[in-house]
This record gives C-alpha cells, structure tokens and sequence, in this order.
C-alpha cells in the first residue's frame, strides 16, 4: 500500500514537472529546456513576496494612484487659473486617463504574450511614457492639453506597465493567486491614500506646474527599484499565434454577461471618486479635509481589495459579485443620498471604498470561470478583455456625469438631503449601475435552477 501510495506521488510530481515544461520552458525540439526546479518556487518563499510587494505593489501604487487621484486636481483645477476659465471637459480627463488604461489592454496581453522576451523592455518603455506625461501635463495651459498628456498618454503608458506586471504575477503565484492579484490591486488604493493629500498640499503652496514637476521626478527615482524585482519567474518561452489560446470564449453567454457587469459597474464605479471633493465643499470641508476624504476611500480599498481577492480565491464568484455590488450600490443610496454633514460623507466614502475598491480582484474568479466552459482561454487575456470592459465604462462615465450634474439642478430641488443638490441624478445613476454590476450573478442562478429542473424531470 505504502509503495503504492510512493508510486502516485512520484507520478503526480513527473507530471507537474512536465506541466512546467509546457507551461513555461521552450518548446522547440532542439531547445534544452531547464528543469522545473530551476526556477524560483511559487506562492512562497522570498523572490516571490518581494516580487508582489517591492515589485507589483509599489509599482501599481505609483502607476494607479496617480489617476485614482484625480478628483483632488479636478477641483484644483476648476478653481484655479488658466483651467477655471474654460473647465468643461475636466471630469473627462481623469476617466480617459483610466478609460485608455482599461481599453488598451487586450492588445497588450494579446502582443506581449505572443512577445515574451519583450516584455521587460515594455515595461521599461512603459514607465519612462507615463513619467514623461506627468512632466509634459505640467505645462498645459489648456483642458485638451490635459486630455492628451494626464489622459491619454498617461493612459497608454500605464497600460503597457499593468499588462507585463499581470503577466509576470501569473507565473509567481498560482495557488494564492486571488490573494496576491488582491494584495497588488490594494497598491493602487494605497497610492490614492498618500497621493491626494500630497498633491492638495503641493498643488494650494506650490501650483500644479511646480507639483507636477516634483512628482515627476518621485515617480521616476521610486519606479527603479520596482523595476528591479519586477522580472518573469521562467525563461520566457517561445510562442505562435496558435498558443495564445482561442478566442472562442468570446462568444459564450456567460463571457458576454460577466462582461456587462463589468460595464454597468464601470458607469458607477469612478463617479464618487471624481465628484466627492468637490461636493464635499458644500459642508463647508477645506480643500485639505476633503483629500483626506479621499484617502479615507482608498484605505478602505486596499482592505477591500485584499478580501475581494480573499473571497474569490474560497467562493464561488457570484458570490463575491453579488456581495460588492449591493454593498457599493447600498452605500450610494443611503449614505451618499441621505448624508446631512461632511462626517456623514466620510462614513460613505469609506464604505464605499470597502465594496467597491476591490472590484477589479474579481476578474481573476471571472476568468476561471469562463476558462470552465473554455479551457484553451488565457488567463492574462481574459483580464485584459475584463479591463476593456471596465475601460468603456470609465469613458462614457465622465461626460455623462458632466451632463447629469448640469441638468440636476432643478430637477431633484425638492428631494431630501444630497438628493436635493444638483448631484441627486448624479447619485441614482451611480447606484443603479453598481446595482446592475451584480449581474453576472444572474448566470450563476440560471444554471442552479436548470440544474435542479434537470433532477426534477429525471
């Protein structure tokens, strides 16, 4: 029994070993490939938490926090000279930057996968593209210079820096792989902590050029060690156009209705993040209370974000959809619409931050999903497919929000507390998004009550 016993698991461990080989090694005939335990260990030992922490943390901080930021320099900026004398269009700058982060992905993935041992260059790439719009955006004098540079080529930029940083944290962690796509999406909250404050500091002593500079040069002296640690756990393999995986998941029901979750909730998700530090002066909150506000939403993020990925990696991803979307939407409604003080407000931004901080630790219990019913799918590709549906959201967010800012005045008057501001459209049309952002849940109970029909009719 016992040789038995010895004779599986030595047959299970050839097989994880060649699974390796596959997965990560050369896969050309004459090509020696390095054994599996040449390669540093995953989901444990020091390479890869300095790889998570030191490497994709620190890296996601810099690169995210930055555009999670944003509603600080658009209050700045509707205020202050040369922007304050022709701001339309701002909130459209901060949802481009993020909207082009999201959109651009799936080329990403699809190119840097199909060109592993470009891959490092790309991120260096990256990170000299969005460091260079940080520096070109503080010499903008008009709203479309900020749309180019804060937006769109910080946007670009950032893309190419996520996509190699997923790719790489694919091949480190595969057991705890929800938890550590969670640790590493809380390291943007955690930028959007120490960001809004810093800059509403800088941005009221020093202005925006000035602070745009010193950020500019913090970004590019604190990217270098992140840098260092951010590097592939395997040899980059060899690939065709054959091994990225099918796209046929592209046309699965359950890939098209994750997917309009990802929008519905997209429409919502970035509003109050946008919109709170300027409503927050209607409390008669300084410009420096309502950056804590903000960061107070971001520490609520990273908490959120790391038991987002906790969830996904024990429950079924309903279940966790299902959870943050009448959290978040419950928080709007309630805390938001009925919030009477700026102390009621923190309290919202706070909840907020928990249910709807770590939406994007989903997309990992997403992917496995729709690689269920199509196993050829790529993980890495099935999150940029997930970012690009986040992205159209955040996009079409920002000139819509303008418009329900601009026709709510009069109409909501009458309705109580927030509602009766000329943000309460503004504030339906955010919970009601999140509210339909659970949808994916819907896919979930189809196939639990066909199932039971099916052990009925038997």
């Amino acid at each position: 029994m016992d040789e038995r016993a010895m004779d599986t698991r030595v047959g299970v461990l050839v097989e994880e070993s060649n699974v390796e080989l596959i997965e990560f090694g050369n896969t050309g005939e004459n090509q020696q490939r390095a054994p599996a335990h040449a390669y540093p260990e995953p989901d444990r030992g020091k390479h890869a938490w300095l790889f998570l922490w030191v490497g994709c943390f620190l890296m996601i901080a810099l690169t995210w926090g930055f555009p999670f930021s944003y509603g600080v320099f658009q209050s700045y900026y509707s205020t202050h000279p040369p922007f304050s004398y022709h701001p339309g269009g701002l909130p459209a700058v901060g949802t481009t930057a993020l909207g082009v982060l999201y959109l651009s992905s799936p080329p990403s993935f699809i190119i840097l996968q199909r060109y592993q041992s470009y891959r490092r260059p790309a991120l260096i790439a990256g990170s000299v593209i969005t460091c260079l719009a940080v520096l070109a955006s503080a010499f903008a004098t008009k709203v479309w210079h900020l749309l180019l540079t804060q937006g769109v080529l910080y946007g670009l930029g950032a893309s190419v820096v996520n996509t190699v940083t997923i790719q790489f944290l694919n091949e480190w962690f595969v057991e705890r792989k929800g938890l550590a796509f969670g640790i590493q999406e809380s390291g943007a909250a955690m930028g959007g902590i120490i960001i809004p404050v810093l800059m509403t500091w800088g941005l009221e002593k020093y202005g925006h050029r000035t602070m745009l500079i010193a950020w500019f040069l913090a970004v590019t002296t604190l990217s270098l060690p992140s840098m260092y640690f951010l590097r592939p756990r395997v040899k980059p393999r060899v690939t065709t156009a054959s091994d990225l995986g099918t796209l046929g998941f592209v046309a699965t029901p359950i890939f098209a209705i994750l997917q309009a979750g990802n929008v519905f909730q997209a429409l919502g998700n970035f509003l109050p993040g946008i919109h709170l530090p300027s409503f927050a002066q209607r409390f008669g909150a300084s410009s420096l209370e309502a950056a804590g506000m903000l960061s107070l939403y971001n520490v609520a993020s990273v908490i959120g974000a790391i038991c987002t990925g906790y969830l996904v990696d024990r429950y079924h991803i309903s279940v966790t959809l299902l959870l943050l979307s009448l959290g978040a939407a419950a928080a709007v409604f309630f805390a938001w619409g009925f919030a009477a003080n700026f102390g009621t407000l923190c309290v919202f931004a706070f909840l907020y931050g928990i249910f709807a901080g770590g939406w994007s630790s989903t997309w990992v219990g997403i992917g496995l999903e729709i690689q269920k019913r199509s196993p050829h799918a790529d993980l890495g590709l099935l999150w940029g497919f997930a970012a690009a549906a986040r992205g159209v959201g955040s996009i079409a967010s920002g000139p819509i929000s303008e418009k329900l800012i601009a026709d709510g005045a009069e109409e909501t008057i009458w309705w109580p507390r927030s509602y009766g501001t000329n943000y309460g459209i503004l504030i339906l049309f955010n919970g009601i998004m999140l509210t339909l952002g659970g949808v994916g849940c819907a896919a979930r109970a189809y196939e639990i009550f066909k199932r039971i029909g099916h052990r009925h009719n038997e």
